[in-house]
C-alpha cells in the first residue's frame, strides 16, 4: 500500500503532469470566461486569431498551429464559417486547399477578446512578481526550444 502512496506522489510532482494540469486549468478558466463573456470557446478563439495573424492560412497549417486533430479543427472552421466569423475561400495555387480569412464580424470579435484576454492574463499572473514572470518566461522558452531540437533530432534520418 505504501508503494501505491509514493508511485502516486512521484506522478504528481513529474513537471509535465504539473504543466499540463495548470494548462487545463487556465484553459477551463478562461474557455468559461470567453463563453459566457462573447458566446464563443477557446479552441473557437484559437482559430480566429490565428487566421487573423496569417489571413489566407490554409487548414493544414491551422492544424499544425492549433495543436488540434485534423477532424475536430475542421468541425470548429465548419462551424464558425457558419456563424459569418469566419470565410473559406478555394486556393488559388490549390484548388484542393482552403484559405481561411476572418470577415468583419470576426476580426471585430477577435480584437474585443484580445483587451479582455490581456485582462484575464494580468489577474492571472499577478500572484507573480515582476522578475518571476520573467523567469517564468524564458524558462518556458528554454524548454520549448530544448524539446523542439529534441523531437527534430529524433525524427532526422540516421
Amino acid at each position: 500500500m505504501s508503494n501505491t502512496a509514493s508511485t502516486t506522489d512521484s506522478i504528481l510532482e513529474f513537471m509535465s503532469f504539473r504543466l499540463n494540469r495548470l494548462c487545463e486549468m487556465t484553459k477551463s478558466s478562461a474557455s468559461g470566461f470567453y463563453e459566457r463573456e462573447f458566446g464563443i470557446g477557446l479552441r473557437e478563439l484559437r482559430v480566429l486569431r490565428f487566421a487573423g495573424l496569417e489571413p489566407g492560412l490554409t487548414l493544414t497549417r491551422l492544424i499544425e498551429l492549433v495543436l488540434l486533430e485534423k477532424t475536430v479543427t475542421s468541425k470548429l472552421v465548419t462551424a464558425l464559417a457558419k456563424r459569418g466569423l469566419l470565410r473559406r475561400e478555394v486556393g488559388e495555387a490549390d484548388a484542393r486547399q482552403l484559405n481561411l480569412y476572418l470577415t468583419a464580424a470576426g476580426e471585430a470579435l477577435v480584437a474585443q477578446t484580445y483587451q479582455r484576454g490581456d485582462m484575464l492574463e494580468k489577474m492571472f499572473l499577478s500572484v507573480l512578481t515582476e522578475a518571476e514572470v520573467q523567469t517564468l518566461d524564458r524558462c518556458i522558452d528554454k524548454l520549448t526550444v530544448a524539446l523542439i531540437e529534441h523531437q527534430q533530432s529524433a525524427d532526422a534520418p540516421g
